[in-house]
């Protein structure tokens, strides 16, 4: 007889929980690609060593703030750094902003991440937003490390990685048609 009052109370608290938290039925069954997380980490050093940063970002980095997608493989991330990127792990590009095929394609495949991916399949749109990240940054890209779009200005680094297309596609339909 416990069990079934047991039973009974869970089948009613179940729709009460979605009615409360402003949630409907039709929420639980679709995906959702535009949720993002905010992170952070005093160095570079520390950032690196938690897995939250590449092995390619220098040391001596301050200030470390990020951004990354919880759907795909989308980051922005600056901090405060006057040093220079690593030669031997970032490639300069020739044209500031826009990275060839082929400067991606090396780039993308020297990264865990996207070396089995084709340039065309890893989108160049940032769909990712923060305070501290100046508008069309990305578009100053000046070398590519690893899947990273990186430039130094001003006594920082900033640094995106774009999404698969598909991704960054399902970001844009989903900001549509909400």
């Amino acid at each position: 007889m416990m069990k079934k009052k047991y039973a009974a109370s869970a089948l009613l608290a179940a729709p009460l929980a979605l009615l409360l938290s402003g949630c409907s039925v039709s929420d639980l069954m679709v995906d959702k690609y535009d949720e993002s997380t905010e992170k952070s980490a005093k160095t570079s050093e520390e950032g690196v060593s938690s897995g939250l940063l590449p092995d390619w970002v220098p040391a001596g980095g301050t200030d470390v703030k990020l951004v990354q997608r919880n759907t795909g493989m989308e980051r922005i991330f600056a901090m405060d750094y006057t040093g220079e990127l690593p030669g031997e792990k970032c490639l300069p590009i020739k044209s500031a902003g826009h990275p060839s095929e082929a400067e991606l394609k090396k780039a993308y495949a020297s990264d865990p991440r996207t070396k089995d991916f084709e340039a065309k399949e890893i989108s160049s749109t940032r769909t990712l937003e923060a305070q501290w990240w100046p508008q069309g940054a990305e578009g100053k890209t000046t070398q590519l490390c690893g899947r990273f779009w990186v430039h130094l200005a001003d006594g920082k680094l900033y640094a995106f990685a774009p999404d698969s297309t598909s991704t960054a596609t399902a970001v844009l339909q989903e900001r549509e048609a909400s």
